[in-house]
């Protein structure tokens, strides 16, 4: 049976389909009757998904907010130096 270092060395492998059958078998049992592998492991196939999708194709912002956006941002700034807002054309 293979030790926890033996277990924690070989996540990524495990993760990517990068290794032997029987040593898959091995991974998946370990971790099936170890909950501190397990808590790892868990840990990091979070951690890839929550990677994956941070790094999905951006979400495009919708016409006229950007510009919508940085007029906010500029009243913002102008009235937290006590600046009077502008007039509204």
């Amino acid at each position: 049976m293979l030790t926890c270092k033996e277990v924690l060395d070989s996540l990524s492998d495990y993760l990517d389909a990068d290794m032997k059958e029987e040593l898959i078998s091995e991974v998946k049992r370990h971790i099936g009757s170890c909950s501190d592998c397990r808590a790892e492991f868990d840990t990091l196939t979070m951690t890839l998904k929550l990677y994956k999708h941070e790094h999905a194709e951006p979400t495009v912002m919708p016409v006229g907010c950007h510009d919508r956006l940085v007029k906010v941002l500029e009243l913002e700034k102008l009235r937290s130096k006590g600046a009077p807002p502008p007039k509204m054309v």
